[in-house]
């Protein structure tokens, strides 16, 4: 995070306050411009004590943290019987570790993982997930703290014979829901600093620079004074409805998909701004042209109270600067009700109500249901009347936006469609709901490429789906054309490269093979990339290094059979016969516990 000298910073408000104050609207927060710098959330509480007190008890304050052992949970262990593993966690020399012991069929030990953890992730209100840093990149945790139990299990999503232990890498866009800005000046997606751990204010506000400089106690800043709301920071309670949602919607819309736009990236959104701007996100499209609603935001905007107001917002009701006690969580909301609904509009007695819900609107109104992190459950979201599912579910019929996006060029809407629907399919490329993506994706960026209405994103996109269709020369035209465009790596350009080296592999063209898994394996960690990299170079004759990138192959990923087996066919070759014969074996056993984790997960 940059910072200018107080003389510079003084001199850039004035100066952008001059200049930019005819050409935005009257409403529009002046600090949405990208030369706007953000200053921490500890700058903001110098002048601020008050909220930033109250910001203090809130669940965005916790939202991610640098760990500190002497109040973390520890000295815990349990076995996972669908992965037959074992988990232990304890603390060494002060410091908190976390390790993952696989276990043969017969119950022995087979390799075991151990990572010291550096971040808890999570504000610790239903858990905490668990974080360590491997060489350039974050990686998670199998093992989380649940709160309800107040034991340690799998994370969300690891509960399954299958998971990917240690092995689940974290990009910037893991992130961007859990803190509050990173450092993404060398482009790589995998490799960032973390500028401000937690949701701080300027997630809300913006950048706080401009805001800061107008009120410098100076004549000069003094002279900025302006009649009317403080336009050098975003306000979410002044802005209209669509803007001040879009700043709680860039975390909380849980989508079935979504791309970004072209050139723009969802860190660079700014309060004040529409999220449409940055990014599109899609849910599925039903049978009926409806749209299938599971998020909030969606559930929100179903609702007749949304529907019928003009103000009703995600702050009616969720206040960012206070935490209500839940003994007066009830009231609370009942208060926010009758704001526009009478006592006597629920159309049941006091008595009734309390009878059935202990006279809680939301209980009835905003039902519990069930979601996919264990342990937990939230509020639906459409306000109203709810009764019991009954009919046949509905068939998905496409993607639809979830946001207004009338004010964006049809040719945006179908790059965009193009992608979320390639990513989608990725997800789940067996579903008979998908079977069209690709081609569907492929027409539009062909068409938009042949319009000169192309860039990295869409071009990777283009060039993977044409290696799927089994057209490698086109695939590598077009990835070619991503990296000689792309010079940062970006996620258009590591993809790119990846589809490159395995064309080159493909094509036994093992040296430029190398040169291009080489480039991978500095930008990433993946295991798939150090295999082809080692199995190119024992091609090439270099043995020695064949074997570096094997160890780390298995090292990131311990039941990589196929590593183990060449790995242990090379040390023999090597006259290391009792080194390969460790490897054969370890490779005989993973492979024989994969094929038992199969049939037990049928």
């Amino acid at each position: 995070m940059q910072m200018r000298s107080s003389i510079q910073r003084k001199f850039l408000g004035l100066a952008f306050l001059l200049t930019l104050s005819t050409i935005l609207s009257a409403e529009t927060p002046r600090n949405i411009a990208s030369d706007v710098n953000y200053i921490g959330s500890d700058a903001c509480k110098k002048c601020h004590q008050e909220q930033h007190g109250s910001w203090l008890q809130t669940t965005h304050s916790r939202s991610m943290a640098s760990l500190k052992p002497s109040e973390a949970q520890s000295n815990g262990s349990f076995h996972h019987a669908p992965s037959n593993s074992d988990y232990e966690i304890f603390l060494r020399d002060g410091k908190l570790h976390h390790r993952e012991t696989l276990l043969d069929n017969e119950g022995k030990q087979l390799a075991t993982t151990e990572h010291q953890i550096l971040y808890t992730i999570g504000s610790g209100t239903h858990g905490k997930g668990y974080l360590y840093r491997d060489q350039k990149t974050l990686g998670q945790s199998p093992i989380s703290w649940y709160k309800e139990t107040g034991n340690w299990n799998m994370s969300p999503g690891y509960d399954m014979p299958f998971h990917p232990g240690f092995g689940r890498k974290l990009n910037s866009e893991c992130f961007f829901c859990h803190v509050g800005q990173i450092d993404r000046q060398a482009g790589n997606p995998n490799d960032f600093s973390i500028l401000e751990e937690v949701i701080g204010c300027e997630r809300c506000h913006g950048p706080g620079e401009l805001h800061a400089d107008a009120h410098q106690p100076s004549l000069l800043n003094e002279s900025l004074s302006l009649a009317g709301p403080d336009l050098t920071i975003a306000n979410p309670a002044t802005l209209p409805r669509e803007l001040s949602e879009a700043i709680c919607q860039q975390c909380h819309l849980q989508t079935a998909g979504k791309a970004s736009r072209a050139g723009k990236n969802e860190w660079d959104f700014r309060p004040g701004q529409r999220l449409t701007d940055y990014r599109i996100d899609y849910q599925y499209r039903l049978g009926d042209d409806s749209m299938r609603v599971v998020g909030h935001v969606e559930q929100l905007h179903q609702s007749a109270c949304y529907q019928q107001t003009a103000n009703l917002t995600c702050i009616t009701c969720h206040d960012p600067h206070r935490t209500i006690e839940p003994s007066r969580l009830t009231a609370h909301y009942r208060s926010i009700c009758l704001h526009c609904h009478e006592d006597e509009s629920c159309g049941k007695s006091l008595d009734q109500r309390l009878s059935i819900a202990e006279n809680n609107c939301s209980q009835c109104h905003m039902p519990k249901k069930g979601s996919e992190v264990p342990h937990t459950a939230f509020s639906h979201h459409r306000i109203g009347i709810h009764r019991e599912q009954t009919g046949a579910t509905q068939a998905i019929a496409g993607l639809t936006p979830v946001l207004n996006t009338s004010s964006i060029s049809a040719e945006d809407l179908e790059r965009c469609m193009a992608l979320a629907k390639f990513q989608v399919l990725q997800e789940d490329p067996g579903s008979p709901s998908f079977r069209s993506y690709g081609m569907d994706a492929a027409r539009s960026l062909i068409g938009l490429k042949n319009a000169g209405k192309d860039d990295p994103d869409s071009n990777t996109v283009l060039a993977l789906l044409a290696r799927d269709q089994g057209q490698p020369g086109i695939a590598k035209d077009v990835a070619e054309e991503v990296i000689a465009t792309e010079a940062s790596p970006s996620r258009a350009r590591i993809e790119s490269v990846r589809l490159l080296a395995q064309l080159a592999y493909q094509r036994r063209e093992y040296e430029q093979a190398i040169r291009l898994y080489q480039q991978l394996t500095q930008y990433a960690q993946e295991p798939v990339d150090f295999f082809y990299l080692g199995i190119s170079q024992q091609n090439q004759g270099d043995s020695a290094n064949a074997v570096e990138s094997l160890k780390r192959t298995v090292a990131l990923a311990p039941a990589y059979v196929d590593a183990h087996q060449i790995l242990s066919a090379i040390l023999i070759k090597q006259g290391r016969t009792d080194e390969g014969a460790k490897h054969a074996d370890l490779a005989k056993r993973h492979a024989a516990r994969l094929q038992r984790l199969g049939e037990t997960g049928r």
